[in-house]
């Protein structure tokens, strides 16, 4: 059997990436990967969503075909047997989302996705990465939140990309207002703008050297942009 060549990740433009969403589902106990939209041709893709649980690092895998998009698939984040017992993983705190997508030109994209349980009704988030803080008491009431550095954005977005892009999806209608601080590549920053599902806005905000903070609406996608 012919090894499968696998491509380096990361290597294409963030430009001709993808916009990808981690949403977390109402139970808990499910997750579900979405390709909303392509850049670059894709038939299908490969996915590995890694995450850790308590102590143990556990996973889902997935392939999804990508002729008709948005594509999506929803997976458990445990096991269950064939005589229909379940168990599910506990304390699931996030980790990488690897996708490998095949089609002219095949190419492949990992970041990382944090995953908030939010039974104390915390009113601050933050990335992974630290560099995306957000405090708002219209989250309190969103039980189940991810923020993901999205492999990508939708088009039309106005400005120099000038940080990670940051997905924040939840297992309730995101609604209100927030505090965002980003903490961009480079100083110069001039605004955040966020993605609604349909559009760009605009937010103005206070540049620190590198981090910039505005007050946002509560949106699926942030970006510092200079």
């Amino acid at each position: 059997q012919k090894k499968k060549v696998e491509e380096p990740v990361n290597v294409i433009p963030v430009s001709e990436r993808p916009y990808l969403q981690i949403i977390p589902e109402t139970d808990g106990r499910n997750i579900t990967i979405q390709v909303i939209s392509l850049k670059k041709p894709a038939d299908s893709v490969d996915f590995e969503l890694e995450y850790q649980a308590g102590e143990l690092l556990q996973g889902v895998f997935g392939t999804m075909s990508l002729t008709s998009l948005p594509a999506s698939d929803t997976q458990l984040m445990g096991s269950c047997s064939a005589g229909g017992k379940c168990s599910y993983h506990e304390n699931v705190q996030g980790g990488t989302l690897l996708t490998r997508y095949t089609g002219a030109e095949n190419y492949a994209l990992k970041s990382d996705w944090k995953y908030i349980d939010n039974t104390a009704g915390e009113k601050e988030i933050s990335s992974k990465d630290a560099k995306f803080q957000l405090s708002s008491d219209d989250i309190s009431t969103n039980r189940y939140l991810v923020i993901f550095n999205d492999a990508g954005y939708p088009d039309g977005l106005e400005g120099t990309l000038n940080s990670e892009i940051y997905s924040l999806t939840s297992s309730s209608p995101l609604k209100g207002s927030a505090e965002l601080t980003i903490r961009a590549h480079e100083d110069g920053s001039t605004a955040i703008m966020g993605y609604d599902g349909e559009s760009w806005k605009r937010f103005e905000g206070s540049v620190d050297g590198k981090a910039i903070t505005a007050q946002v609406d509560l949106m699926e996608l942030y970006v510092a942009v200079r």
